[in-house]
């Protein structure tokens, strides 16, 4: 059972007991082994302080970070979809994004859309309270594994600077996953720690709500539960490991794990129904054999991702636009994070009893994202890289943290080397028959002078490695287009004809987010963006705005009747093409003589119609219209009984 190893530090009076009959701190009444205790190095209200400290100090360079980027990829396909809903009903609350089921996430997107469209301000305070939030949640897991002492802290600064949980920590959208379940992860497990030890309904409660929250944001949440019964084992391995102790540790713990059962279960069934597959878009079946390869996934996983960032790593990153930033770790930064894991589970085992189990367990740890991964982002342009973008390891940190914490709390081996709990006079001789009289007799050196100079270097490492993270993700194209175009769309007041984005800012894949219509969505002060205009424009992917006209693919020709053209009425009329157009975006310069106001629908012979304006007297529309065929048809609808339609273009937009 995980072990409660408060601190202890006998009176001044006592004597120096022998290491055979040293004061035992305080364990479960059912266990026989005693876990490490250690002589305080700082009260529990500093190490308090510190732990605020050290939460507030991650969180102010994470938000550091993130305030470099901008809105990117997800971020602007759940702005454009929150856009359009005037509430979070429960239509976008339950969409199914891409593969996941989200609904708090949503709920938070749709507040940061309708408070300041397309302002960046209100998602970085997300990012900062989430990550608070995340950050506390650790350190009071940490605090219940440790019990308030102060080597808590190193687990909790190594967690919390290591670059593993900085991209998702600093991208919006991914935030809203990855934070949310770091926290209810983190929360779980202490709140199952605490329900083993002292039975307190409370903690049964804490933990059902920690895992429901968690699954409010992200699937993975459903992990949760498995990793908090993972510790729990853990704990009772290492301070106990008999049999007599689990009934005990069941019937404790009983009355939680159903309730989180019962929470999965209806989490799964409302899964199925609004998402029914594992990743994004299509199914698993349609990207049968284009999912990249298992092996080169656990490779890029293990070696190019994970095993850098422990050594505080990458150091460098890499981006093919527009993807995210990618690890991109030179060889000594991969030989660090393996020298800095070997260095700890050395430690680990020679002061430490059966410690082995719990590496053994965290190191297995990623291979369930991989898995994900692996059946969930199935698709032809899948590369194993993808997991070199370390977002789905965030978590990863928690569970970390966690098996350091086991493993410091863990009962020391009877040759290891220990603290003198009081104070001794310097160069002051012990007595022949202390057992401390030995090669393993304490000195300011050893393990924890070690693990001192590791943490700094850790500290420097993980430094250099935000720092370059943040100039890779400063790089934000979104931003360079966005920005410029919407300061432009100020002063127009006549519509937009609807476009495709930059591919550096989202790809037709993402359609129909890859519209100006979709970016645009709810945003005041800007003009219509539809399917026509009088003054059409094209914009570069600064976000310029350039006067353009149609350059012809194929053309209208004249009409047969003098001085009208082609004559439109009441029913429609199908003009001829000059030749075929293939199915795409097209647009269409109409001339056209109408006697009153009123509207047109055009269309293509392959292309659904579009609607626009027409003013009496002459005038002239650009309409944008979407398929193919050799012919378009005009019909006059909105009270308009007929109109002349004169020869024009029909083809591409581009600048005058």
């Amino acid at each position: 059972m995980p072990p409660a190893t408060p601190d202890r530090s006998p009176a001044p009076a006592e004597t120096d007991p022998p290491a055979e009959t040293a004061p035992a701190a305080e364990t479960d009444p059912r266990t026989e082994s005693v876990p490490a205790a250690s002589r305080p190095v700082l009260g529990r209200r500093p190490v308090l302080m510190v732990c605020v400290f050290v939460v507030l100090a991650a969180t102010g360079a994470r938000l550091w970070v993130a305030a470099a980027g901008w809105f990117y990829w997800d971020d602007l396909i759940l702005h454009g979809l929150a856009a359009r809903h005037a509430w979070p009903d429960p239509d976008l609350l339950f969409t199914d994004h891409d593969g996941h089921l989200m609904p708090g996430g949503m709920a938070l997107v749709w507040l940061a859309t309708h408070l300041a469209p397309l302002e960046f301000r209100v998602p970085l305070l997300q990012i900062a309270l989430l990550q608070l939030v995340s950050g506390a949640a650790l350190a009071r897991m940490l605090w219940v594994l440790l019990s308030g002492r102060t080597v808590l802290l190193v687990p909790l600064t190594a967690a919390l600077v290591i670059p593993l949980g900085l991209p998702a920590a600093t991208w919006w959208a991914a935030a809203l996953n990855a934070l949310p379940l770091t926290a209810a992860m983190a929360w779980a497990v202490a709140s199952m720690v605490l329900l083993a030890r002292t039975g307190g309904a409370q903690h049964a409660v804490g933990a059902a709500v920690a895992t429901a929250l968690g699954l409010l944001f992200v699937e993975k949440a459903v992990f949760v539960p498995v990793v908090a019964a993972v510790v729990l084992l853990g704990g009772w391995w290492t301070t106990s490991g008999t049999r007599a102790d689990l009934p005990t540790l069941w019937r404790r713990t009983r009355a939680a794990w159903l309730a989180q059962s019962v929470i999965v279960a209806v989490w799964a069934a409302v899964f199925l129904v609004v998402v029914g597959r594992l990743g994004g878009r299509g199914s698993f079946g349609a990207a049968e054999g284009t999912r990249p390869d298992f092996a080169a996934l656990v490779d890029h996983t293990y070696r190019l991702a994970v095993a850098p960032t422990l050594g505080g790593g990458p150091w460098r990153w890499d981006r093919w636009h527009p993807g995210p930033p990618m690890a991109d770790p030179p060889l000594a930064a991969v030989i660090a994070g393996a020298v800095a894991c070997a260095a700890v589970l050395a430690w680990s085992l020679a002061t430490r009893r059966r410690t082995g189990a719990i590496w053994a367990g965290a190191a297995l740890y990623p291979l369930v994202s991989v898995v994900l991964v692996a059946v969930g982002r199935a698709g032809p342009d899948t590369a194993a890289e993808i997991v070199q973008t370390l977002r789905y390891h965030a978590e990863l940190p928690v569970v970390l943290a966690a098996a350091t914490a086991l493993a410091l709390a863990a009962p020391r081996r009877a040759n290891a080397p220990r603290r003198s709990p009081t104070p001794r006079r310097a160069n002051a001789p012990r007595p022949r028959n202390d057992p401390r009289r030995t090669h393993n007799a304490p000195t300011l050196g050893g393990w924890p002078a070690a693990g001192a100079l590791g943490l700094v270097a850790l500290l420097a490492s993980s430094a250099v490695s935000t720092v370059t993270y943040r100039q890779t993700w400063a790089e934000q194209p979104s931003r360079d287009y966005v920005q410029p175009l919407l300061a432009a769309l100020r002063d127009r007041t006549e519509p937009l004809l609807d476009k495709d984005l930059p591919p550096e800012v989202l790809l037709p894949v993402t359609a129909p987010a890859h519209r100006l219509s979709w970016l645009l969505s709810g945003m005041p002060g800007v003009p219509e963006v539809g399917a026509w205009t009088r003054e059409p424009v094209v914009i570069d992917a600064g976000g310029t705005l350039w006067s353009a006209d149609v350059v012809p693919g194929r053309t209208l020709p004249q009409g047969p009747e003098p001085g009208c053209g082609h004559r439109i009425g009441a029913d429609g009329t199908r003009i001829e093409l000059d030749g075929p157009l293939i199915g795409r975006d097209w647009v269409v310069r109409l001339h056209t003589f109408a006697e009153a106001d009123g509207h047109v629908s055009v269309r293509l012979d392959d292309g659904e119609p579009a609607i626009a304006p027409v003013e009496a007297g002459l005038g002239t529309v650009y309409v944008r219209l979407v398929g193919g065929g050799s012919g378009l048809t005009v019909s006059p609808i909105g009270g308009l009984s007929g109109l002349c339609v004169g020869s024009g273009p029909v083809g591409v937009l581009v600048p005058r």
